[in-house]
């Protein structure tokens, strides 16, 4: 595609749209067409914006590494533009997620937030390391299909955790 920005922001709207709503199904949530077509406007601009960031971290270590501040070489640069990215900006993406998710109540909801956090070290971090190494045309393609394996990773998780809460509820009632 011709813009970058559009490309990403269609990617995004897409694979990010895909992972919420299989999500969904997997913890048989309820899906609605205007939270479908509401995650879509989310998804892109979120895409637009990752792309401002893989483009600016990629500058900064690529200054980095031509001042001998880092050392070079593809994987230790994947590393630090993956480290960096999600060090600085990650923290700050998730907040404006999830207030674009809640911005009917004018909040940012910090319920999960933690685990949240957490996703930039076992998750974010790895997945954008190997991101990171491929070329750029291939960077935020990959970056959104990261976003749909995490939507299945959490949506698989949340629903065995409800299994498991479930059934002890089950047990408390026998």
């Amino acid at each position: 595609m011709g813009n970058p920005l559009v490309s990403a922001m269609i990617q995004f709207a897409i694979l990010g749209t895909a992972g919420d709503v299989v999500s969904k199904i997997i913890t048989k949530n309820k899906i609605s067409i205007f939270k479908v077509i509401y995650s879509i406007f989310v998804w892109g601009i979120l895409g637009v914006i990752i792309k401002f960031a893989f483009t600016g971290f990629n500058g900064f270590v690529s200054e980095l590494v031509a001042h001998n501040y880092l050392p070079s070489g593809k994987i230790y640069q994947a590393f630090f533009k993956s480290l960096f990215t999600n060090a600085f900006f990650g923290p700050w993406l998730i907040v404006i997620h999830r207030f674009l998710d809640n911005l009917s109540k004018l909040k940012v909801p910090t319920d999960g937030i933690k685990g949240a956090m957490l996703t930039l070290l076992w998750f974010w971090l790895p997945a954008h390391t190997v991101t990171f190494s491929l070329p750029i045309e291939w960077q935020i393609t990959l970056a959104a299909v990261w976003s749909f394996v995490l939507g299945l990773i959490l949506g698989f998780f949340s629903n065995k955790k409800n299994k498991k809460i479930n059934d002890i509820k089950v047990e408390e009632n026998v």
